[in-house]
């Protein structure tokens, strides 16, 4: 297991009078957050896509005066009346259920663009890692775009959010048909409208790979194999400590050429406090040991729904206590085969509390029910 560090290092890296003794710098095991120059163009862009008002003279040329404000009362009518209510719950819980003083580390696979659960679980995390078949689409940027081609991104882009705010999940699929993987629409451009959601700041964010010994470096690599991806550095509002988050896409199967690769990069981290929620089911399948085994090893800590590890993992074994939490239901029909029998029985005589919040799969079928499986590996003296 890997030791913690975590150190607050001022770093005066800032150009002009924007200084970085402004901020708690974090670093870990993976090194430590180099923020440079504050951009504001990236907190306006996120609020631009995320339906929020925002005065600043370089984007007013790049709102369609007919169009942006359909857009964004589409936007504040689904966040409002699906999704933000569903977070408070989250987060009700989270405060009545999860220890205050979890490692500041998360690890979130299969996630797609879904920075805002890692961050309502684990408020107070500074380091999130999150990979997925998504492209990131680049940097989200819409100067020299025309106003009618940022339309056409907005109007996909809107297609995507609606569905993750109503499901509360993605779909690789869905996302593949509605966003088209530019800048503007893609799963950067995604993680942007969360966090402008979510009421953070976004202080930089740069394209990055990964090196053969699984350090992280500047930008993407055209090598088949590469895994690529973006680092975003946030904060809270009216918070100096940065958070970061690094999303890569890449195959986890056991045959990908990029999964030990990723395997390393991970290694070096802290233990993770990991979730899990929407991941098809793929850890039950024998073509995906590996990165199971992987998720087994680098936790401290996992939330997650039925369709991630198999329970038969956690049962019965001495390095793990499992808490239930809400009520298990049958997968829903296209999952129909990753039924677990033992987890439905447990569940039912060991639940210890409901979960009054969507999560995974199920929503808008008929009775459905959430449930959570905690599982906190055991310390040894």
């Amino acid at each position: 297991m890997f030791l913690r560090i975590f150190n607050t290092i001022v770093l005066v890296l800032f150009i002009g009078c924007t200084s970085a003794s402004q901020y708690n710098i974090y670093a870990d095991a993976t090194g430590t957050v180099l923020i440079p120059q504050k951009n504001n163009s990236f907190n306006n862009t996120a609020k631009f896509l995320a339906g929020l008002p925002v005065e600043n003279e370089a984007i007013n040329p790049y709102i369609d005066e007919k169009f942006y404000p359909k857009y964004s009362d589409a936007i504040n009518k689904s966040w409002n009346e699906s999704f933000e209510p569903n977070r408070k719950s989250i987060s009700k819980w989270r405060s009545e259920n999860l220890q205050s003083n979890y490692g500041l580390s998360v690890f979130y696979p299969f996630s797609g663009p879904d920075i805002i659960h890692p961050l309502t679980f684990y408020p107070k995390a500074r380091e999130i890692v999150m990979f997925g078949l998504e492209p990131t689409g680049g940097i989200p940027n819409i100067e020299n775009v025309s106003t009618t081609e940022i339309n056409q991104h907005l109007k996909l882009l809107l297609d995507a959010i609606n569905f993750t705010l109503e499901k509360a999940f993605f779909i690789t699929l869905e996302m593949s048909t509605n966003v088209k993987h530019s800048s503007l629409n893609g799963t950067s451009a995604i993680m942007f409208f969360f966090l402008a959601r979510g009421g953070y700041d976004i202080l930089n964010i740069t394209e990055i790979s990964l090196a053969e010994d699984g350090n992280v470096t500047d930008g993407i690599s055209a090598d088949k194999n590469a895994i690529n991806g973006v680092e975003i550095l946030f904060t809270d509002k009216g918070s100096r400590d940065v958070k970061r988050v690094r999303y890569f896409t890449l195959d986890v199967a056991n045959y990908s050429k990029q999964l030990d690769k990723f395997s390393i990069y991970v290694r070096k981290h802290p233990p993770f406090n990991s979730i899990i929620k929407s991941a098809s089911y793929l850890m039950s399948l024998n073509n995906f040991s590996k990165i199971r085994n992987l998720i087994l090893d680098v936790s401290s800590s996992i939330i997650q729904d039925d369709s991630g590890v198999p329970y038969n993992y956690f049962k019965n074994n001495n390095n793990w206590a499992v808490t239930h939490f809400g009520r298990y239901h049958k997968p829903i029909p296209v999952f129909a085969g990753n039924y677990q029998k033992e987890l439905d029985e447990d569940n039912k005589h060991k639940s210890v509390a409901p979960i009054p919040f969507v999560y995974g799969y199920g929503y808008g079928y008929k009775d459905i029910t959430y449930h959570l499986l905690l599982a906190e590996k055991v310390k040894k003296d």
